[in-house]
């Protein structure tokens, strides 16, 4: 077999087997939006590898543009995925527009002129200035990148490079033998490794995303979509440590909704979840950014409100508790909704959550024991 036969084997196989992993990827794990968009961006790969071995051994020009219009689709493809998968606003028509033009361009320059001279330059320009735009649009805003973004991110850079390399040395190209030397040599050596590499790495930062979307649900309540038992004791942990180490106050309140129960009996269980999700929100709103809001089971809920003592807790709870009489809910009736709140501050002697956990219970029994829709801290007369 010739070494143009092996390199567009090995592309076309790994397009295949891309084509398939993110199809079984999209259809069982979340049907996330970019992952089919990358899906559909392999399978166009496959139909250009396909057009390329064609035109290669036939000679026809006719397959070389439509290997060079599936170039430009695939990488079109990838570049929308990462904005996607970012939650970048991705705007078709700014992809769309330019992404018909080259290939009018390559049309032209293959059809009409049969020149592939000009189809060398086009073809790797576009690409790899989309791919320059697509690494620059993975990079997180808020956040470090992980590490199989840093290596899809290191492969779309040479992604890029490669192509631009074979762009320039396209213009070296002054007859049908010399100069080709020099870009068949990039396109062979470079090219199925950075492909495969891109791959390769476009898989694993599925599998992070799955990962990490699997580590959430493990620490997420379902119903709520705020922390679980599980995942509030962990960051309780962390958030312990750190008010420890800085030598700042923390607070935890433990409240619930009073009369859960018979609201649940009289009108639904799909009134009760409406209930809970409600309260839950008022709970994410009232609190300010690096406090911590988990549910513990039930209609009850934990806060820990960092850089606040018991009273500071207190007062913030106390504007929940006015507000939860005015909570308009689907199938809810109208001021049914009440709520109790106990609150305690971390003490030099608590190692655990739970040493904070005894004393809000506490507080909170003697809030429901005074007549509930009210908010009790521990210790306080």
């Amino acid at each position: 077999m010739s070494g143009p036969a092996i390199l567009l084997s090995l592309l076309f196989g790994t397009s295949v087997v891309m084509t398939i992993a993110l199809a079984i990827a999209f259809a069982h794990f979340g049907r996330q939006r970019h992952v089919l968009t990358w899906t559909a961006s392999y399978a166009v790969g496959v139909l250009q590898w396909l057009a390329n071995a064609a035109g290669f051994f036939l000679q026809s020009a006719a397959m070389f543009i439509v290997t060079g219009t599936a170039l430009v689709v695939s990488a079109s493809l990838l570049a929308i995925g990462i904005r996607q998968r970012s939650s970048r606003r991705v705007n078709i028509m700014a992809f769309a527009a330019p992404a018909a033009i080259v290939c009018i361009m390559i049309a032209v320059a293959i059809g009409f002129f049969g020149n592939q001279v000009l189809q060398g330059m086009i073809i790797p320009t576009y690409v790899g200035l989309l791919l320059l735009v697509s690494a620059a649009s993975l990079w997180p805003i808020d956040r470090a990148m992980t590490p199989p973004e840093k290596a899809f991110f290191a492969f779309l850079i040479l992604f890029a490079l490669c192509q631009l390399a074979l762009a320039v040395s396209a213009t070296f190209i002054r007859s049908a033998s010399e100069g080709k030397d020099l870009y068949r040599n990039i396109l062979s050596l470079g090219m199925p490794t950075i492909y495969v590499g891109t791959a390769v790495s476009a898989v694993l930062v599925v599998a992070g995303d799955l990962a990490q979307q699997l580590r959430s649900q493990m620490r997420h309540d379902p119903l709520t979509e705020v922390l679980n038992r599980r995942g509030l004791e962990e960051a309780a942990s962390q958030a312990i440590a750190q008010a420890r180490r800085h030598g700042r106050p923390l607070s935890l309140v433990i409240c619930d909704l009073d009369g859960f129960k018979a609201l649940n009996d009289n009108h639904g269980h799909i009134a009760g979840d409406h209930a809970l999700k409600g309260f839950a929100q008022l709970l994410i709103l009232a609190v300010r950014r690096g406090d911590i809001v988990g549910r513990f089971g039930g209609d009850e809920f934990g806060l820990l409100l960092q850089d606040s003592d018991a009273q500071a807790a207190a007062d913030v709870m106390e504007r929940v508790r006015l507000e939860v009489a005015h909570l308009s809910l689907p199938k809810v009736p109208e001021s049914t909704l009440r709520a109790s709140f106990g609150g305690a501050a971390l003490l030099p002697e608590d190692l655990t959550l739970e040493d904070m956990v005894h004393r809000a219970d506490e507080a909170l029994y003697s809030a429901k024991k005074l007549g509930k829709n009210r908010v009790s801290i521990a210790g306080a007369a």
